[in-house]
């Protein structure tokens, strides 16, 4: 039994990023414990304590372009824990990790992306379990489009998704759950995925940038299964 945690970034064009990504990992159950503790011990290095807060979330906008818990951290510290959380994610074995990327700029008018950007995440996590496995699904909430996702992702399980080919989704099991960042370690792992899957499309300068760069370049973040649409 699996758990595929996941997260969106929105385009924004102030950076040149013009892609609504959905993405995450893919993890089994009896893996979970062995993650969580690597970053309940990350916390505790960082804030002094394990406990699930806002004040003590490792959100990696905040991170990057220090805000909130972060505003008065140093660069290097900040740089630290996205190295940290990097080599969490590289651990292959136990984490598998997956996004969808539909480019908002090459769109026909009255394209939904953020349903197409979920779709064709929900495919390759049917994908990367493998016809043996079951899974379900723990987004970060957002109120509006939880409440799309849920209703998507029923037509899925009950007359298969609408992209080319077609999938009916029979392993993903359930509904979408939802659950706020702050008080998942695995959503926030999801979501530094995602940060750093949405870093490849921006256009963010400057020796933060560079720097970031670099200290992702050393993890292996490359994934199991993705789609880039339309080309």
């Amino acid at each position: 039994m699996y758990v595929a945690y996941f997260d969106e970034v929105k385009p924004n064009e102030k950076e040149m990023q013009y892609r609504y990504i959905v993405g995450g990992i893919v993890v089994a159950m009896s893996n979970i414990p062995k993650i969580e503790a690597q970053l309940t011990e990350l916390s505790q290095e960082v804030f002094g304590t394990s406990d699930l807060t806002t004040d003590t979330e490792f959100h990696s906008t905040f991170i990057y372009s220090r805000k909130g818990a972060f505003k008065q951290m140093e660069p290097n510290q900040r740089l630290y824990i996205f190295e940290r959380m990097g080599r969490i994610l590289s651990d292959g074995d136990a984490i598998r990790k997956v996004y969808a990327c539909i480019n908002t700029d090459k769109l026909f008018p009255g394209t939904n992306a953020a349903e197409h950007a979920f779709m064709h995440f929900v495919e390759r996590v049917d994908k990367v379990i493998g016809k043996d496995g079951t899974a379900i699904l723990i987004g970060d909430l957002d109120d509006q489009q939880a409440k799309n996702m849920v209703s998507e992702f029923s037509r899925y399980r009950t007359h298969g998704t609408n992209s080319k080919y077609g999938k009916l989704i029979t392993r993903i099991v359930d509904s979408v759950h939802f659950c706020r960042s702050h008080h998942s370690r695995m959503i926030q792992l999801a979501d530094a995925y995602v940060f750093s899957v949405s870093n490849t499309y921006t256009g963010r300068t400057g020796w933060f940038a560079n720097e970031y760069r670099k200290a992702m370049a050393r993890a292996d973040l490359w994934p199991n299964a993705y789609k880039e649409w339309p080309r």
